[in-house]
């Protein structure tokens, strides 16, 4: 396992680095449609009727409209490295391909179907070490009991849904959430959704653990170790200071 860390240390810090760096790249939507520059928008609110009357021209205003796309920018991009880093590292430490991993399915949510392609796929049947595949096995029959107190479905594997953090409340994705969930549930597939943050919105948390295995915090970093080996909260602490740099420097960049 020590050789796999060193492997996995390494693929991870690469992607999570990647992804940070693209940060340096966002450029916020009024800055562009205002020329390019901070200065070229606070003119244009200058100059604006409206704006210059009740004091939307003033530097604190600006820095609360760049805050909002800002902030947007930068969980989407902690959501792709939690997506990537969680595949990787069960791509590596159970020898599954991508096209292993991979689980896809159309769904129909409401009026509406739409395709939808799971994040991480564990098929029992794919994992060729005895102990971890009993171990995952183990794991999806505990896990499904919680959920639901008399299962009557044979689980084939188990599917994950990965969200660093849960904290919209748009009503269309919890519908289609909840679809994919139903479908994984009746096709055998143990519904998973692990949240690496405990600041989700706790309404929208509650509502899925009806049909999701919810984890949140300390307890899904705990799950990827129990079911991989690989501790990820240990690998994203060691490398925190460099991944707290390229956050903090885009944060920088909201003084105006």
């Amino acid at each position: 396992m020590a050789n796999i860390r060193g492997s996995v240390d390494k693929a991870l810090y690469g992607l999570t680095m990647e992804h940070l760096a693209k940060l340096s790249d966002y450029v916020p939507g009024p800055v562009k449609k205002a020329g390019g520059t901070v200065e070229k928008l606070m003119q244009r609110y200058r100059k604006d009727p409206l704006f210059s009357v009740f004091g939307l021209d003033s530097r604190e205003y600006a820095a609360a409209t760049l805050g909002g796309g800002t902030i947007t920018s930068i969980h989407r991009k902690i959501g792709d490295i939690y997506e990537g880093c969680v595949r990787e590292v069960f791509h590596q430490t159970l020898g599954l391909s991508a096209e292993q991993l991979t689980y896809s399915a159309t769904i129909r949510s409401g009026d509406n179907e739409k395709a939808r392609t799971l994040d991480v796929f564990i098929d029992f049947s794919e994992v060729t070490d005895r102990k971890r595949r009993a171990a995952i096995r183990k794991f999806g029959r505990a896990e499904l009991r919680a959920l639901a107190s008399r299962p009557q479905l044979r689980l084939i594997g188990i599917g994950m849904e990965v969200r660093h953090c849960y904290q919209t409340g748009d009503s269309k994705r919890t519908q289609a959430d909840e679809a994919m969930a139903r479908h994984l549930l009746v096709s055998g597939v143990l519904p998973i959704m692990p949240l690496f943050c405990n600041q989700s919105n706790p309404t929208i948390v509650r509502r899925y653990r009806s049909v999701w295995v919810v984890k949140e915090g300390m307890t899904s970093y705990d799950m990827v170790q129990s079911l991989s080996g690989y501790d990820l909260y240990d690998f994203m602490r060691r490398n925190s200071r460099d991944f707290r740099k390229p956050v903090i420097e885009m944060l920088k960049g909201l003084s105006v």
